[in-house]
């Protein structure tokens, strides 16, 4: 088959994931056999890995002199190359076809930008700051001068401004009903880069760097990665997960990462029987309205659990400051949960970029000779994704009880340590279980 019907492809650009149930387990089954091994990882860990090895790891092995002059010649020739396939992809969605499956601009948004960058940031690391069109504008449009820019909001300065823009798009993906048409995703991105570009000119590039939300999402993600920064700024290889290590998250940067984690339970929880029957027979304004609640109750229950397993942390270690500490260890499990969610979509309508790459405009061009290639979609069967959807989420919880269990025995005596551990592990069986359910149910 050569096109898809809009409605069809972008049901599913709307919505990642889709439940299992293919697979020989039942959704207790997976739920509570992954929840059983967590608890073993979290002996096992306990009676064997009593030093900290994971910083130790991160500081890794710079890579040669050859690459930094490679990158210096290459980066800025992709940096404008991907500020041109910016400009191309929101004049698409402003001036194009408003047809969600003529249009360029929603598989662009939804599957390259949106899952296509975390997967390959991971794979080769931090890349997305030196290529980002919006730290491109916000570089051009920074005032040389510091002493003509006035103080910045501490909403501004501390990165709680990213949590806007995140939470904006995963309303739109998952709540909106028109969230998958082009005018709203042209206009929506061209705000976003008015007011990017707004805050670098008001208060420098900094403060809008810390305000791109997008950005601080991508880097924190990175740093999963075998690429890394070193301290000194240069590109060093280590082993894959030991990065999340280096530094804590800032408040901001867990708020983040929580809301993140809430969106895919929430795309998840979309998908069951039970918000089936929430949203039946509700359309338009109705069923957004009816969403966005459920939306934030998800959000603010994965936040809630998270804070009552800090504080349950802080009174059994007779410290401060649990979630700071420890809010690193959540970055694989978003990795896993990512995966997941969005890896079908990434394999089956990520063909459609090939496709309409020919004509991001929906005029019915064909610039590079695909636009009536077909698109292969039994390309990846039900049960393997599946398998992928719950091996990812078990080996992002696996993940982090390891980083969990390594900062504590970093930061405290060995019988202090394995019991600080205790809440979290709790709140990751619940997160295990709640998501596998919902995933193969």
């Amino acid at each position: 088959m050569t096109d898809a019907p809009s409605s069809a492809v972008m049901t599913v650009l709307a919505h990642g994931v889709g439940g299992r149930t293919d697979l020989p387990l039942t959704a207790w089954q997976a739920g509570w056999s992954a929840g059983v091994a967590l608890t073993f990882s979290f002996v096992a860990l306990g009676l064997l890995w009593h030093q900290p090895q994971l910083r130790s790891l991160a500081a890794g092995r710079p890579l040669g002199a050859a690459t930094a002059g490679v990158q210096r010649r290459v980066v800025p020739v992709l940096r404008w190359i991907t500020m041109a396939l910016f400009v191309v992809v929101i004049t698409a969605g402003l001036v194009g076809r408003n047809d969600t499956g003529a249009n360029a601009i929603p598989v662009v948004v939804y599957v390259a930008f949106w899952v296509g960058i975390p997967l390959l940031a991971v794979l080769i690391g931090p890349f997305w700051s030196s290529l980002s069109p919006w730290e491109t504008l916000a570089g051009l449009s920074d005032r040389e001068d510091p002493e003509c820019r006035p103080v910045p909001p501490s909403f501004f300065a501390n990165g709680w401004a990213a949590l806007v823009p995140v939470s904006a798009f995963l309303w739109l993906e998952l709540v909106y009903h028109d969230g998958a048409q082009p005018r709203v995703l042209g206009w929506a991105a061209l705000g976003y880069t008015l007011t990017i570009i707004g805050i670098s000119y008001r208060w420098g590039r900094d403060v809008a760097r810390s305000a791109e939300g997008f950005g601080t999402l991508f880097s924190l993600i990175a740093r999963l990665s075998p690429i890394g920064r070193g301290p000194n700024g240069r590109l060093v290889v280590r082993p894959p997960l030991v990065g999340v290590v280096v530094d804590d998250l800032r408040p901001s940067e867990l708020a983040l990462v929580l809301v993140v984690l809430g969106g895919t339970a929430f795309d998840g929880m979309s998908r069951t029987r039970f918000w089936s029957d929430v949203s039946a027979g509700r359309s338009g304004w109705e069923s957004t309205a009816v969403g966005t609640i459920g939306l934030f109750w998800i959000v603010v229950l994965v936040g809630v659990l998270f804070h009552l397993a800090s504080r349950f942390g802080d009174r059994l270690t007779g410290r401060t400051g649990f979630s700071g500490q420890f809010g690193h260890s959540l970055l694989p499990i978003l990795l896993g949960y990512h995966v997941a969610h969005y890896f079908s979509m990434l394999v089956l309508e990520g063909q459609m970029i090939r496709v309409l790459a020919s004509d991001p405009y929906g005029r019915g061009w064909d610039l590079f000779g695909t636009a009536s290639d077909a698109v292969n979609w039994t390309l990846v069967s039900p049960t393997t994704i599946g398998w992928i959807q719950l091996g990812a989420i078990v080996s992002g919880h696996l993940a982090g009880v390891l980083v969990a269990h390594d900062r504590s025995v970093e930061l405290l005596q060995p019988a202090t340590a394995l019991r600080s551990q205790y809440p979290m592990l709790a709140v990751m069986i619940l997160y295990t279980v709640f998501g596998l359910v919902l995933m193969t149910g």
